[in-house]
């Protein structure tokens, strides 16, 4: 018996590093600080993996060149609020989520993120961008990651990105740490700002 579990533990131990050795490493995200107003629709990637669907989308099918579209990155506790913004308030322009994941190691990336994006985004008509190897993230010259915060892009008819807001959630609101107020209020400065 002693030797079952030598020999079982040793073939566990062998295929996690086999995993590890010969697993596709990720693509280092170097977000570059540069201009704002550089942004542009112009610089975002010519297509995306969207969260529960198996083709890539082209950048064309997801912003409507010629018409805005209000775009906002964010991670597990913030998008779980931004999820609500048109349970809230009444959306006049199309909006698109950023899963801002580029940073988690590549097993997690690969095996747990994708199926609780899918989890947070069920229910939603909203697309949210699964955005592996951050070229969204760069696209935008977005550096912060926090779980709770949250940035939002008004990509204009003219095809320029401004970022205008940043904003934050409460820890655990993911788990249901906020309030439907607490949640209306924390959205409010985005639907303020595109009017």
């Amino acid at each position: 018996m002693k030797n079952v579990l030598k020999i079982a533990f040793i073939g566990i131990v062998g295929i996690l590093l086999l995993t590890y050795l010969t697993a596709e490493k990720p693509e280092t995200v170097v977000t570059e600080k540069s201009n704002k107003s550089g942004l542009s629709y112009d610089n975002l990637p010519k297509d995306f993996e969207l969260v529960g669907t198996d083709k890539r989308v082209l950048k064309e099918n997801l912003f409507k060149k010629g018409s805005k579209s209000l775009i906002i990155v964010g991670n597990h506790d913030s998008l779980a609020v931004v999820k609500e913004l048109p349970k809230y308030y009444d959306m006049k322009i199309p909006y698109v989520m950023v899963a801002n994941i580029s940073s988690a190691p590549w097993f997690v990336k690969k095996m747990f993120i994708p199926s609780k994006l899918e989890e947070l985004n069920e229910g939603t008509k909203t697309p949210m961008i699964y955005d592996f190897d951050g070229h969204m993230v760069n696209a935008l010259n977005v550096t912060e990651n926090a779980k709770t915060k949250f940035a939002a892009f008004l990509l204009n008819e003219d095809g320029t990105i401004k970022n205008i807001y940043k904003g934050e959630v409460k820890e655990g609101a993911l788990d249901g740490s906020m309030n439907e107020d607490e949640k209306r209020a924390a959205l409010k400065p985005i639907i303020d700002l595109i009017k």
